[in-house]
């Protein structure tokens, strides 16, 4: 009798080979239910932070804005290799589905639509459906493995850089230097992720391979081995090696790895540009004659409570209630943001611990001057406030109206009036202090009741 055994190392269980060779179907179903969820998760990612931007310390800014442009990035990268997947899954099944209909392939008796010379070119030149179905399922598989692939590279890249610029950013803000501190970890990260691999292939595929000595040198192959351990930080080489070497040395090596290069950047640029046109107005220069240079001293959206706005929720600016105002006084709030504001008042009134509430918030109005007109706002009737429906804290206060001419005016807000000319502040700060003009217009008229 034969062993039993011996017929289960030499036939895979059906389950198993079903699995291995049924690929397909888990492709288009991963496929369907991920590519919606990639294209949608930006706008609730940005919604979430928007919720909680003006709470965030510097830390948690830089890790927010980040987060936010390479998870966008990512989930469009993602999106858009999904939709080429199910397209080109698509066009397999209908490949296979033609074949089992027509097996036969082209009738080329019947096509007396064509004439002699073009049926004879098509004859020679179009492909067969067996080789359609090849090629279309070598493409879809090879680009589902990219995914996976391009998913484990745009993390971990993603992971680091984050990690990295939060906490240059947290070290610099202790010495004043937050922006520099930036710069100087993307220089570092940028020789990580390009200089690094750049000089091993420039010193193992170039010069050892041209320089048999180099070969046999064990100071220079000890030399190429460190930078290749400190590469292999910024590359997850266990994970994504196997799968792009076995990608790039059954197609094209360099396109291959163009083509890789170019969807990493790709998808930070598209990260970046997609959070600036969330986070802004416009990313477009066809405002040339409007640009922002002349809207930011005239009327926005974001001065008036009743013109609210997805953008507006990551401005601490100044507010007024409407555009049109009727009655004899306006209403103000001045908004306490702790990235910005916190520094300056540490400088002038020490640590907030060492004060008592009263002092705290004196502190806080001498951050702010309002003027309307020749009239001078008194700051001290402003009370600290707790506005929920916008998710900031700050002072809210009245300006008499009484005496004011009707028509256009403009209440005129500075942040920081006395200037940082004693201060130690940080390099994040552009300006010394940040003017706003809010224009309102005052009608006190009374509008007649309808009998």
């Amino acid at each position: 009798m034969s062993d039993p055994t011996a017929s289960r190392t030499d036939v895979p269980a059906p389950g198993r080979a079903r699995a291995v060779s049924r690929t397909d179907e888990l492709e288009l179903i991963i496929s369907s239910l991920t590519t919606c969820a990639l294209f949608s998760l930006p706008h609730g990612l940005f919604d979430a932070i928007a919720d909680r931007f003006t709470h965030l310390s510097v830390g948690f800014s830089i890790a927010s804005i980040l987060v936010s442009t390479l998870v966008t990035g990512v989930c469009y990268a993602l999106g858009t290799c999904f939709v080429l997947h199910l397209m080109a899954r698509a066009y397999w099944v209908g490949l296979v589905g033609l074949q089992r209909t027509f097996p036969q392939g082209i009738d080329w008796e019947r096509t007396k639509n064509l004439g002699p010379l073009t049926r004879a070119h098509y004859r020679d030149t179009l492909p067969t459906q067996a080789s359609l179905i090849d090629r279309a399922d070598r493409f879809a598989s090879s680009l589902f493995a990219v995914i996976s692939m391009l998913t484990l590279y745009l993390l971990w890249i993603g992971a680091i850089i984050v990690s990295a610029l939060v906490a240059s950013g947290v070290i610099g803000e202790r010495f004043g230097a937050t922006n520099a501190s930036l710069g100087v970890a993307s220089l570092i990260l940028v020789v990580l992720f390009a200089g690094v691999p750049l000089v091993v292939h420039l010193l193992d595929a170039q010069l050892a391979a041209r320089v048999r000595g180099l070969r046999e040198s064990r100071v220079f192959a000890g030399i190429v081995a460190t930078l290749r351990r400190v590469s292999g930080i910024a590359y997850p080489q266990r994970l994504v090696l196997p799968v792009q070497l076995t990608l790039q040395s059954n197609t094209r090596p360099w396109l291959f790895f163009a083509v890789l290069i170019v969807a990493i950047i790709g998808a930070i640029l598209v990260g970046n540009v997609r959070f600036a046109a969330w986070r802004d107005f416009t990313v477009s220069g066809a405002f040339t004659f409007l640009s922002d240079e002349e809207v930011d001293r005239f009327m926005r959206s974001t001065y008036y409570e009743d013109q609210p706005s997805d953008i507006d929720r990551f401005r601490p600016w100044p507010r007024i209630s409407s555009f049109s105002q009727r009655g004899s006084f306006l209403r103000v709030f001045l908004p306490y943001h702790p990235v910005r504001d916190d520094l300056v008042l540490n400088a002038r009134c020490g640590e907030p611990g060492e004060r008592e509430s009263d002092e705290r918030i004196a502190c806080v109005r001498g951050l702010w001057s309002v003027k309307l007109g020749e009239h001078t706002a008194d700051l001290s009737t402003f009370l600290p406030a707790q506005r929920a429906d916008i998710s900031m804290r700050g002072l809210v206060g009245v300006v008499p109206l009484s005496g004011l001419e009707p028509g256009m005016h403009a209440l005129e807000i500075v942040w920081n009036p006395d200037g940082v000319d004693d201060l130690v502040l940080d390099d994040r700060y552009g300006t010394a202090s940040f003017e706003y003009a809010i224009p309102f217009l005052f009608s006190p008229e009374f509008e007649r009741a309808i009998p």
